[in-house]
């Protein structure tokens, strides 16, 4: 036996290279498969034909309530006649005043103004005119812009829109020139390559860098000699379109004009007959005079557009606090009824202000700059388009997006101080008496799905109902509750399995949202409301922050057996990076990056390894490789199918990232001391008083998902724009649940039953 051993041990060193091999393999073939389906390409959308010209006439404050048959006839025929969709204006804060929206158009970016941004709007609603400088116009003080401007992280390059087209008639020239040294035709040149603007608030947009505008007048008398000079014209009538002073909303009031009566029908004061029920909007004269005042400047444009010209009427700001989304409508030549949408959204029915910049360089032939963040609008045409649906669709979305962001402050703030002592329970769970341990227990349970029910709340429209507030947290309570009986169930409630009924619902409920068009997120506080144009589609940080501690989770307890310890979580790993980061499903960048470093540190300890330094740096190694082959790839595929990921590329390429790092960099560290920290610090006292007591961890999946979590919850708020909210929302999820995984002490009385640890290895210490 001792002659033989040598080669035993010499066949088990063999098996085991085997193994080594046989896992570098399969690695390989995931992460091939995983860069492939990163890279597959969206759908492309058909160009757009040419037109002669397009005017663009920008309306502050317009919303979808103004459209009305009667008071406005014609956005009411352009509404039905042409493509609509509901546009963000959202530049460098919550609401948007004319003077930024105006900045914001003629930049293709988000820009900000001189004047102060007060609530009611009113410094930059009060544009001046330009300047005659005895050779043409000029915007006054146009370098206190510049200045103001260049202290923002967006690298917005005021004057992108008219020195675009100013380069496309130099190469018009050039090009002629050639052809002239050449001997052959020379193309005959587009003299009307410029922006023409008609107003104090278009004379912003059609300003050159250097303050200069090729054509101005003040006012819409003098339209037909703007198109004959240039092919792009901006029209501002003069009118902003908001309430009077008492009516106007501000970010301190709830000024909701439909209620129901306070007087009890059938008492003294008031009879059956009387009751006047359900309490009508009374109109403001002031707006809707304005709004019937910019309707006639509209139907004047109308008059006086060429057949072969193209119209796009747009709120292009707001009127006052709180923010908005507001109306665009397209019609002209080629353009058919229907909706509207664009790359940069990604989601049918939403369009940004900046996409009209590149939508007006579109429409001429123009190259879009790299400067313009925006991308050509795309129609989306409906043979059963009209103006009421067109109306209603975008009156809803709106109410959606305002909605969502009146609930959202109350939502992080509750979930922020309620987990507070939810975390400070969970600590409870594992190294306190045995006194409330079972209500502790349920506790965490149920504020773990309270995130999940977050997400599920935007299934149904809640917006629509007579007390929106009320009919969420109604969702929000009623969801949890559900997930809660769920996972106490006589047949869920014991050892891990409660972790496993909320984490496994956690993440099919998200992963099912971004297989299915991701919208559910997107009218609830786990995204990001369309006025703030942060994210339209794909996976933002909050749901990201929810799914990863739950994959997390689900990798580190689910009872893996065989083979299976070993393929199975990288199995779920690699369908979970496919959801974060394909640009047709999560198209988050940041998550992709950090669930990957994340996922490969909790498998190594999940599989007994010891994380070295060495092993964290291959982690860390392999995830900016994922991330840098995800993005090469998406950068590759044309310009319209590209997603952010690639467009990053593209501004490494280009020189301009380092702008984009520090603005998310200095967004996440002004998330500190926001609602989301206290739970992120009331989880790191928590876990300090656990390791105190209770230290060490002395089992692999315990570890594992100690590990995993605390890696989302790091690199996750270091490399995304969120910050504090990203270990905030993991905390949520993951902290109460591990704390049930881990459960009491073996010396400890406890009144829970506990699996063996045949069946679930890693259910307690």
């Amino acid at each position: 036996m001792r002659a033989r051993a040598p080669h035993t041990l010499d066949g088990m060193t063999q098996a085991r290279e085997r193994a080594r091999i046989r896992w570098a393999r399969w690695a390989a073939a995931a992460l091939a498969a995983l860069t492939a389906a990163l890279a597959l390409p969206g759908t492309a959308h058909a160009a757009e034909p040419e037109a002669d010209g397009v005017v663009i006439v920008g309306v502050p404050g317009l919303a979808w309530s103004d459209l009305d048959p009667d008071a406005t006839p014609n956005l009411w025929d352009l509404a039905g006649t042409g493509a609509s969709a509901a546009m963000s204006v959202r530049t460098l804060g919550s609401w948007t005043c004319p003077e930024a929206g105006w900045l914001s158009l003629g930049a293709g970016e988000r820009a900000g103004g001189v004047a102060p941004r007060d609530a009611q709007c009113e410094a930059q609603s009060a544009l001046p005119s330009p300047g005659d400088t005895g050779d043409g116009w000029a915007v006054e003080d146009w370098d206190a812009f510049i200045d103001v401007n260049s202290a923002y992280n967006y690298g917005a390059r005021l004057g992108s829109l008219a020195d675009a087209l100013a380069e496309a008639a130099l190469a018009q020239e050039t090009a002629a020139a050639e052809a002239e040294a050449d001997g052959e035709p020379a193309p005959e040149p587009d003299p009307g390559s410029c922006v023409a603007g008609i107003g104090d608030g278009a004379a912003l947009a059609a300003a050159d860098t250097e303050g200069r505008i090729t054509y101005w007048a003040p006012g819409l008398d003098s339209l037909p000699d703007a198109m004959a000079a240039c092919d792009v014209v901006i029209v501002d009538p003069g009118v902003v379109i908001g309430d009077t002073a008492d009516n106007a909303p501000d970010t301190s009031t709830d000024y909701d004009q439909l209620g129901e009566d306070d007087t009890e029908v059938g008492t003294d004061a008031t009879s059956a007959e009387d009751d006047p029920g359900e309490i009508e909007p009374e109109t403001d004269p002031v707006r809707a005079g304005a709004a019937e005042a910019a309707d006639t400047a509209i139907g004047q444009v109308r008059e006086a557009l060429p057949d072969s010209w193209r119209l796009i009427v747009a709120g292009v700001a707001d009127a006052a606090a709180p923010g908005s989304l507001h109306p665009v409508l397209y019609s002209g030549p080629g353009i058919e009824p229907g909706g509207l949408t664009s790359r940069t959204t990604g989601r049918d029915g939403y369009i940004q202000l900046t996409d009209l910049t590149a939508t007006a360089l579109a429409v001429v032939g123009a190259d879009i700059p790299a400067t313009v963040a925006g991308a050509p609008i795309t129609v989306l045409a409906d043979p059963d388009h009209t103006a009421a649906a067109a109306v209603a669709r975008g009156s809803d979305e709106t109410a959606a997006s305002a909605a969502n962001a009146d609930v959202s402050p109350n939502f992080y703030w509750t979930l922020s101080f309620v987990g507070v002592a939810v975390m400070l329970l969970a600590a409870h769970l594992v190294v306190g008496p045995d006194r409330f341990r079972r209500t502790a227990r349920t506790v965490c349970i149920a504020f773990s799905a309270v995130p999940v029910a977050g997400v599920a709340a935007g299934i149904p429209p809640w917006w629509r109902a007579d007390h929106p507030k009320l009919a969420f947290w109604g969702l929000i309570l009623a969801g949890a509750a559900v997930l809660t009986i769920a996972a106490s169930l006589p047949w869920t409630r014991t050892g891990i399995r409660p972790v496993l009924v909320v984490a496994g619902a956690a993440a099919a409920l998200i992963a099912v949202d971004q297989v299915s068009g991701a919208t559910w997120p997107l009218h609830t506080p786990m995204g990001y409301t369309a006025q703030a144009g942060a994210r339209f589609t794909g996976l933002g940080n909050y749901a990201f922050s929810v799914f990863a501690a739950a994959v997390i989770l689900l990798v580190c307890f689910i009872p893996w057996r065989g083979r299976m310890r070993l393929w199975g979580p990288v199995a779920l790993g690699v369908c979970s990076v496919v959801i974060v980061g394909a640009p047709m499903l999560g198209r988050d960048m940041g998550g992709t990056l950090t669930l990957v470093a994340a996922g490969i540190l909790c498998c190594l300890k999940l599989w007994g390894k010891r994380l070295s330094l060495g092993a964290v740096l291959a982690a860390g190694a392999i995830a900016f490789g994922v991330f840098a082959v995800a993005g090469v790839l998406d950068y590759l595929r044309p310009e319209e199918d590209q997603t952010h990921l690639g467009r990053f590329v593209g501004s490494v390429l280009d020189g301009t990232a380092a702008q984009i790092l520090i603005r998310k960099a200095s967004a996440a560290w002004g998330t500190v001391g926001q609602s989301m920290t206290w739970i992120t610090l009331a989880a790191v006292i928590a876990a300090i008083i656990i390791w105190r007591k209770r230290a060490p961890i002395r089992t692999d999946a315990v570890a594992a998902a100690v590990v995993g979590l605390t890696a989302v919850a790091a690199i996750g708020g270091l490399v995304n724009d969120s910050g504090m909210s990203v270990p905030g929302f993991t905390a949520a999820l993951g902290f109460g649940l591990l704390a049930v995984a881990v459960g009491p002490r073996r010396d400890t009385p406890a009144t829970l039953e506990t699996e063996p640890v045949a069946t679930a290895p890693a259910a307690t210490q």
